[in-house]
């Protein structure tokens, strides 16, 4: 198998939004966040709006942590093909599986592998909760299992990116500030929204080729939903950091696959 199959099927194309997710995470999640949520609604007081969190996390941190999302949503990505194999075999033969660039347990352990490492570093190396973290890979893999059979799933696919959040704001033990809950249930609405409309695209008659680019453009679009909920708790750096991966999204799919 070569890299560029391997990155198709992690779906690499989405890797920006899932660091812009995670960023938006720690951020959002930081005892700063809270302070200053608590400050800014009291006082209205926009020239001081965002001193306090107009940083970003230690780099180490931030790094590993965008690893472990990306490594978990490559899992989640690639274990979707093994489960879709013959799906694809029928509607999706240039995919890497019909296509025998890897066999279907090659792909088994390579996601396996994937969503494995990403939860140790979650919860072995950075202290996230291993509850949030078993519930992030039973969703995701519930998801795989039945989103070809149950329209619900959608909920379930919204689901791995919420809890995906939440197990990265369990690292700083600072609890779930409201401004996390608010920005996640925007991301499961979106979410959702995307995934009924991704499921147009398999319906008899419908014009796949053009579902197929819009949702293209919705999942890159993710990190503005991050960057909205940061900017207006006054994190401007980070949020403009989530801003710039939405552009970098739109060319990491130009170099492997988002859907």
């Amino acid at each position: 198998m070569n890299v560029r199959a391997a990155f198709d099927l992690a779906r690499a194309g989405n890797f920006p939004s899932v660091a812009s997710n995670v960023l938006a995470a720690l951020v959002l999640s930081s005892s700063a966040a809270k302070t200053l949520a608590v400050s800014a609604t009291a006082t209205k007081n926009w020239i001081t709006f965002g001193i306090n969190l107009d940083t970003f996390p230690p780099a180490g941190l931030l790094a590993l942590t965008v690893l472990a999302g990306c490594l978990i949503y490559a899992g989640g990505a690639t274990l979707n093909d093994v489960f879709d194999a013959a799906f694809d075999r029928a509607r999706r033969p240039e995919r890497a599986i019909p296509r025998g660039l890897i066999s279907r347990s090659g792909a088994a352990w390579l996601g396996g592998a994937e969503m494995s490492l990403g939860l140790a570093l979650l919860i072995f190396a950075l202290g996230a909760s291993p509850i949030f973290g078993v519930a992030l890979a039973a969703c995701i893999l519930a998801y795989d299992w039945l989103h070809k059979r149950w329209i619900g799933s959608v909920v379930l696919m919204a689901g791995c990116r919420v809890l995906l959040a939440l197990t990265v704001a369990t690292i700083l033990n600072c609890g779930f500030t409201s401004a996390l809950l608010w920005w996640v249930g925007a991301l499961f609405v979106y979410i959702v929204t995307l995934s009924l409309i991704a499921r147009w695209e398999y319906a008899p008659g419908a014009p796949a080729a053009k579902i197929g680019r819009s949702v293209g453009r919705l999942l890159a679009f993710i990190p503005l939903i991050d960057a909205i909920a940061l900017a207006l708790v006054g994190a401007w750096l980070p949020a403009l950091a989530c801003a710039a991966a939405i552009p970098l999204g739109r060319w990491a799919q130009r170099l492997a696959a988002s859907t």
